[in-house]
């Protein structure tokens, strides 16, 4: 109880910071904003590209990033059954959008890094790569066609590759494979700039952490359909996940360890992605999607809970 506790409530804390500052106006909504952007565009790609130009890779994880792949897939097929066969609860367009996907970027780095610590996040990110993937070349082209919004393999090419995540990811696997960071560590400048990385990591976790607490805002909604897909959810990501898992560890070497499952089930307990509501049309439907993403999110993190009373 005394770990559970030692973990979990700076983790707490850090939320009800933000929680408490947009419900006294503490910062202004533009404060936040600015704030999500200095995370996603200068802190989050430094901590991306210091943890793949510095992970093991091998020819083996392609097997890893199509089983993950795959998975988000069954869970996407999973959504559209559930609508077709129970359109009374399901019948939302994008249903099939929430019961897949999950949100890394805003949420799941901060909370693995605060309780697994930073210098554990290659592990997660193994199983976030073929995520990415599933995102940005099944997912958006998908919830893009049902929004009525045409897609173009080309212009969503040129998005991916501007954006400071992907950028990080891209030079710091081509760090990793050219074998060129003890070079960079070399000079006064390689070294500023790795020094800037340092700087930058331990507060990652905390500033997800309290933007995270700020944006969580309940109303009012229609709570036996907003129960019904968290719980619908809950079910095939674990159901499947388990299996997912059990095909990983069985087929790659060297990913049976125990800080691999726990990162595994840290991701698929994350919530459905943040960016669903943005391609919904209908005002109605987003608003429920955007309050169901909110009562997910609580719901994940008393999954978290739990997965850390087991793991240690």
């Amino acid at each position: 109880m005394e770990e559970l506790l030692r973990r979990f409530l700076p983790i707490f804390l850090l939320m009800a910071i933000g929680f408490f500052a947009k419900r006294t106006k503490l910062f202004p909504d533009k404060f936040i904003e600015g704030l999500k952007s200095l995370i996603i565009n200068v802190a989050l790609p430094a901590v991306l590209f210091d943890a793949f130009s510095t992970m093991a890779l091998q020819a083996s994880y392609l097997l890893l990033f199509l089983l993950v792949f795959a998975y988000l897939s069954l869970l996407y097929l999973c959504g559209s059954g559930l609508r077709r066969l129970i359109p009374r609860t399901f019948g939302m367009p994008h249903t099939s959008g929430y019961m897949t996907g999950f949100e890394f970027g805003m949420i799941g780095v901060g909370l693995f890094g605060a309780i697994w610590g930073m210098d554990n996040l290659p592990v997660i990110i193994l199983i976030a790569f073929g995520h990415e993937l599933f995102i940005w070349f099944f997912y958006v082209p998908l919830i893009s066609r049902s929004a009525d919004k045409s897609f173009k393999l080309m212009e969503t090419l040129g998005q991916l590759i501007k954006m400071p995540t992907i950028i990080a990811i891209i030079l710091g696997v081509l760090v990793n494979l050219t074998g060129v960071r003890p070079l960079l560590l070399g000079n006064v400048f390689g070294q500023s700039v790795f020094a800037v990385i340092e700087f930058l990591k331990p507060v990652v976790s905390p500033l997800i952490l309290i933007v995270i607490g700020y944006t969580m805002v309940f109303r009012r909604t229609d709570l036996g359909r907003t129960a019904a897909y968290i719980l619908t959810r809950i079910v095939l990501v674990l159901g499947l996940g388990v299996i997912t898992l059990l095909a990983v560890t069985r087929v790659i070497p060297g990913l049976n360890m125990p800080i691999f499952v726990q990162a595994f089930f840290a991701f698929i307990l994350l919530p459905a992605p943040y960016i669903l509501p943005l391609y919904i049309r209908d005002r109605k439907e987003a608003d429920f999607f955007t309050q169901l993403l909110v009562y997910s999110t609580a719901v994940s993190l008393v999954g978290y809970g739990i997965l850390i009373a087991l793991s240690f």
